[in-house]
């Protein structure tokens, strides 16, 4: 089975710092540029802060199936773009998170469709607002460490930025598809380098080892343009 994949709000970052009085708004706003305009800042400025938006995925073939429908304010921006292609809600089969933190899960809440994530998120300390925004949503937890959701779509744990976190893998007619949330990122130069940092540095570089297995032509992060690896 080939997948088509369709990025319906690209991801992006918006960097505000206050400045005499007033909010004044960065006017780059793509992620990797916004992240660095957002270190400068806090750098020289007292008061700065960022919101970002995920990479929000269709993936279309067996199933239709939303990857990380973003922010709460996402919900209405995620049903108009189903709508701009013909869809609605309702033919969404499932939603997968790759992972409950508020800025990919938010969006669910306008969608009222199956939602699946990692049994590990479940039992994260960040679940309760997750647990709410999903309330009354069928909930589907994986178990294990792989696993398929339809034929050509694999998801595999990859854990280092939380411990519940999964990437999917999508068989396309132009090769694979990597969805791998926020795995890789903020910026993508230590995954270029496979030299990861922090105290989750070797879960990180487990993580980033399978990705780089699958092959993927493409890499979708959930706060990065697509890139090829």
């Amino acid at each position: 089975m080939a997948w088509t994949v369709d990025i319906l709000i690209p991801a992006a970052r918006f960097v505000f710092s206050v400045e005499n009085g007033r909010t004044v708004v960065t006017p780059e706003h793509s992620p990797p540029e916004a992240f660095a305009a957002y270190r400068r800042l806090r750098e020289r400025l007292p008061v700065v802060g960022m919101t970002t938006f995920p990479n929000t995925v269709l993936l279309t073939g067996e199933r239709v199936i939303l990857v990380d429908p973003g922010r709460p304010l996402q919900n209405e921006p995620v049903v108009r773009a189903l709508g701009a292609r013909g869809l609605g809600p309702a033919d969404v089969d499932l939603v997968v998170v790759t992972h409950a933190h508020l800025d990919h899960v938010g969006g669910c809440v306008d969608l009222g469709r199956p939602v699946a994530a990692h049994e590990l998120e479940a039992a994260a300390p960040y679940w309760p607002v997750a647990g709410a925004l999903l309330a009354g949503a069928p909930l589907q937890l994986l178990t294990g460490e792989e696993g398929e959701l339809a034929d050509g779509l694999q998801w595999a744990r990859t854990p280092g930025h939380c411990a519940g976190h999964i990437s999917l893998r999508a068989e396309t007619d132009d090769g694979v598809v990597a969805l791998c949330g926020d795995t890789v990122g903020p910026q993508r130069a230590d995954f270029d380098a496979m030299q990861p940092s922090g105290p989750k540095a070797d879960s990180l570089l487990r993580s980033w080892r399978l990705l780089r297995s699958w092959r993927p032509e493409v890499i979708i992060a959930g706060h990065l343009p697509p890139f090829a690896p």
